[in-house]
């Protein structure tokens, strides 16, 4: 019971840390563009 609870908690932690990811990568292409857009 204790080791499928822990194993919830990770996935639910992994899955969190994706998004969060994910959401860092778009910021990052967007100001990446912004500055291009700025350059030309």
């Amino acid at each position: 019971m204790k080791a499928l609870k822990k194993r919830k908690i990770r996935k639910a932690i992994t899955r969190r840390t994706k998004e969060v990811e994910k959401h860092q990568v778009n910021k990052a292409w967007r100001n990446i563009f912004v500055q291009a857009g700025i350059k030309k």
